[in-house]
């Protein structure tokens, strides 16, 4: 081993032998600013992504459908091909609750970091607005506060309403077929599809109100709970 290769650090012990370690942190941080946007910009990415491959094969259903609506087969088509859009359609809206609540974290993240970059300087705050309100996920003031009704405004929001409609689609035929009234089946097809929307909204209202408890106590309650 060469002497120059004998002075230096063992690698788990380099950061105990930095000789500007506050220099080190402030690139550190810089490169945690920028994992964390590019993971934002994954998480939409793959969101998107998600929406549009179920979009497209409720759209691919709904056409393969129009060409046997006047065959015999219409009925056998739509017990198979409905249960696999709404199973696709439940996996598709937990992923994008998942990635929506992702993008939150990685937000809430960044905003602590401008936080630490406003105080370098007096008056450098102002190059680094922050949100006044509680929502967790604005980046920039838009005069918008949180509100529990705009859990129906998300991309996973509108996955699971559409879906729900398609699981009520299902459940109308069910009725339908054994008691071949069509206002009984239409009526209890509306109700599922209603219940079925509740239930989304509550369920992700609830992994969004867990996720603002975790952000509220803090980054060493989310180290523990990790």
């Amino acid at each position: 081993m060469s002497d120059a290769a004998a002075e230096l650090p063992d690698a788990a012990d380099s950061a105990a032998s930095l000789g500007d370690r506050p220099l080190a942190f402030y690139n550190a941080l810089l490169t945690e600013h920028f994992v964390l946007e590019s993971a934002r910009g994954i998480t939409v990415s793959e969101s998107s992504s998600r929406a549009s491959l179920y979009l497209m094969t409720l759209s691919s259903a709904l056409v393969a459908f129009g060409f046997l609506a006047a065959t015999p087969f219409a009925f056998g088509f739509l017990g198979v091909i409905i249960p696999v859009v709404v199973i696709l359609g439940v996996f598709t809206y937990e992923r994008l609750v998942q990635t929506s609540l992702e993008d939150v974290a990685a937000l809430a993240s960044i905003q602590r970091i401008r936080r630490y970059y406003a105080g370098l300087l007096p008056g450098a705050g102002a190059y680094f607005p922050m949100p006044a309100g509680r929502a967790p996920n604005e980046l920039l003031e838009i005069g918008q506060r949180g509100y529990r009704r705009g859990v129906f405004f998300t991309i996973s929001s509108a996955i699971a309403i559409v879906n729900s409609m398609v699981a009520g689609v299902g459940v109308s035929l069910l009725v339908y077929l054994p008691s071949r009234s069509l206002p009984l089946s239409i009526a209890v097809g509306v109700a599922a599809a209603i219940v079925l929307i509740v239930v989304h909204g509550a369920y992700q209202e609830t992994r969004y109100g867990r996720l603002r408890d975790l952000l509220a106590a803090g980054p060493a309650s989310a180290t523990d709970r990790s």
